[in-house]
């Protein structure tokens, strides 16, 4: 039977959790069928031996020989998926729906207007327990949204497969560790996000130095420098990138991590701020924080104005 749908998790150094991971796709009830691929980077725990030596032919494991980053094992997993969607899975992150996978490309199939498509979501704090549901106020994702820097609370979920058909330098070429800008352009390049009103997914927050979650691993500066690769990559590497303006995007994305670090007041991460972003990025953040500032910390509405992020072809 022909495979309806790749189901790609991305793992390293996930011993403790691959295992509940997998379990949670296991359990899919789907009509169709499915694969599972496993996309190690290199882990130098035993996640390796784990995947192997309990589900066997149940999943197909890629194993890397070096560590590639996030960013690149990523796209090299996709172009080996067969299906055609695609569900992504980070390796420590689980499903609590046993029909998510259905339900995913069952609106795919009847909704061809749409490229992809997501869900609510569960928000849970590994180190206290504490668990938070994120209902997502908004039924779909445009690129418009994406532009105006609207505020993303989803994670990336399934989507048609054409990556037969791309080489998307951009995916693998910014930084190792964050895939959130380049992903989600890709994807909304190609068309609309649909978030379906039901929390079906749970992604782990964790605050450990000693787990591999993205979080736990990266400083404000260094989290900054990731997000500013992957805009770069894109204006560098997409021909599409052209017709669109950035600058807002960058500005609301970057301001958290530019605002915890200016707070420190240590100069030379202030420098390194400098040294990170382009000269327009700083000149517009300039402006942008004035602006916000003389608008009541409101961004005014001309500037979110379609003909003014979207140029004409």
């Amino acid at each position: 039977m022909k495979i309806m749908l790749s189901v790609i998790v991305f793992t390293y150094n996930h011993e403790k959790y691959i295992c509940k991971c997998l379990n949670s796709i296991l359990m899919q009830k789907t009509n169709f069928e499915f694969e599972i691929i496993v996309a190690d980077d290199c882990s130098t725990d035993g996640t390796y031996n784990l995947l192997l030596n309990k589900y066997g032919n149940k999943i197909n494991v890629l194993r890397r020989k070096e560590n590639l980053g996030l960013c690149r094992n990523m796209y090299e997993a996709f172009c080996d998926a067969k299906g055609k969607y695609i569900f992504t899975c980070d390796g420590d992150d689980y499903l609590v729906s046993d029909t998510l996978l259905q339900k995913h490309v069952d609106f795919l199939e009847r909704n061809t207007d749409y490229f992809s498509v997501t869900n609510w979501f569960i928000n849970r704090n590994e180190a206290s327990g504490e668990e938070r549901i994120r209902e997502i106020p908004y039924n779909e994702f445009t690129m418009l949204d994406y532009l105006r820097g609207t505020k993303v609370l989803f994670f990336l979920g399934t989507m048609r497969n054409t990556f037969k058909f791309d080489k998307v330098e951009y995916l693998y070429s910014a930084s190792r560790n964050n895939e959130e800008v380049q992903t989600l352009y890709y994807t909304l390049n190609k068309g609309k996000k649909a978030i379906l009103p039901e929390v079906m997914y749970v992604y782990c927050y964790r605050v450990d130095t000693q787990n591999s979650n993205y979080c736990s691993r990266h400083s404000n500066l260094q989290m900054l420098s990731d997000y500013a690769e992957g805009f770069y990559a894109i204006e560098k590497y997409d021909v599409n990138a052209k017709k669109y303006n950035f600058s807002i995007a960058k500005m609301r994305r970057y301001e958290s991590y530019i605002d915890r670090i200016l707070e420190t007041r240590d100069l030379t991460q202030i420098v390194q701020i400098l040294k990170i972003l382009k000269w327009t990025d700083i000149c517009n953040f300039v402006a942008y924080k004035l602006i916000l500032k003389l608008n009541h910390y409101k961004m005014p509405k001309c500037l979110l104005k379609q003909q003014r992020l979207i140029k004409r072809k």
